[in-house]
Protein backbone atom coordinates (compact mmCIF):
# COMPACT_ATOMS: atom_id res chain seq x y z
CA UNK A 1 0.00 0.00 0.00
CA UNK A 2 1.47 3.36 -1.00
CA UNK A 3 1.88 6.33 1.28
CA UNK A 4 -0.94 8.16 -0.53
CA UNK A 5 -3.34 5.27 0.01
CA UNK A 6 -2.56 5.13 3.72
CA UNK A 7 -3.03 8.88 4.03
CA UNK A 8 -6.36 8.73 2.15
CA UNK A 9 -7.62 5.91 4.38
CA UNK A 10 -6.66 7.78 7.54
CA UNK A 11 -8.25 11.04 6.43
CA UNK A 12 -11.42 9.16 5.45
CA UNK A 13 -11.69 7.85 9.02
CA UNK A 14 -11.00 11.32 10.44
CA UNK A 15 -13.65 12.94 8.22
CA UNK A 16 -16.24 10.34 9.26
CA UNK A 17 -15.30 10.89 12.89
CA UNK A 18 -15.81 14.63 12.47
CA UNK A 19 -19.26 13.99 11.00
CA UNK A 20 -20.18 11.80 13.98
CA UNK A 21 -18.92 14.43 16.42
CA UNK A 22 -21.05 17.00 14.59
CA UNK A 23 -24.12 14.85 15.11
CA UNK A 24 -23.24 14.58 18.81
CA UNK A 25 -23.00 18.37 19.15
CA UNK A 26 -26.31 18.72 17.35
CA UNK A 27 -27.99 16.33 19.79
CA UNK A 28 -26.43 18.20 22.74
CA UNK A 29 -27.84 21.46 21.41
CA UNK A 30 -31.28 19.87 21.01
CA UNK A 31 -31.14 18.52 24.59
CA UNK A 32 -30.17 21.92 26.00
CA UNK A 33 -32.92 23.68 24.04
CA UNK A 34 -35.51 21.21 25.32
CA UNK A 35 -34.57 22.09 28.89
CA UNK A 36 -32.30 19.20 29.86
CA UNK A 37 -29.21 19.96 31.92
CA UNK A 38 -26.27 18.49 29.98
CA UNK A 39 -23.35 20.50 31.34
CA UNK A 40 -22.93 24.01 32.61
CA UNK A 41 -20.43 24.94 29.89
CA UNK A 42 -22.51 23.77 26.90
CA UNK A 43 -24.81 26.28 25.29
CA UNK A 44 -26.95 25.47 22.25
CA UNK A 45 -25.48 28.31 20.21
CA UNK A 46 -21.89 27.20 20.83
CA UNK A 47 -22.68 23.53 20.19
CA UNK A 48 -24.37 24.32 16.88
CA UNK A 49 -21.48 26.61 15.88
CA UNK A 50 -18.93 23.87 16.60
CA UNK A 51 -21.01 21.31 14.72
CA UNK A 52 -21.37 23.58 11.71
CA UNK A 53 -17.64 24.22 11.64
CA UNK A 54 -16.94 20.48 11.69
CA UNK A 55 -19.47 19.66 8.98
CA UNK A 56 -18.11 22.37 6.67
CA UNK A 57 -14.39 21.83 7.08
CA UNK A 58 -14.18 18.02 7.27
CA UNK A 59 -15.13 17.47 3.60
CA UNK A 60 -12.88 20.33 2.47
CA UNK A 61 -9.95 18.83 4.36
CA UNK A 62 -10.74 15.37 2.95
CA UNK A 63 -10.89 16.73 -0.62
CA UNK A 64 -7.54 18.52 -0.37
CA UNK A 65 -5.81 15.48 1.10
CA UNK A 66 -7.45 13.24 -1.54
CA UNK A 67 -5.89 15.44 -4.22
CA UNK A 68 -2.53 15.09 -2.51
CA UNK A 69 -3.00 11.30 -2.21
CA UNK A 70 -3.70 10.91 -5.92
CA UNK A 71 -0.75 13.11 -6.89
CA UNK A 72 -2.79 16.02 -8.30
CA UNK A 73 -1.06 18.31 -5.81
CA UNK A 74 2.61 17.27 -5.83
CA UNK A 75 4.11 17.00 -2.36
CA UNK A 76 6.75 14.30 -2.65
CA UNK A 77 4.75 11.40 -1.23
CA UNK A 78 4.06 8.23 -3.23
CA UNK A 79 0.70 8.82 -4.96
CA UNK A 80 -1.97 6.17 -5.35
CA UNK A 81 -1.45 4.30 -8.61
CA UNK A 82 -3.87 1.99 -10.36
Amino acid sequence: MSTGAIMLAVIWVVALGDMLIKLHYRSLADCVESGEKVASSIGPKGARKMGTMLILFAPVMWFILALISFGVIPTGIDPIQF
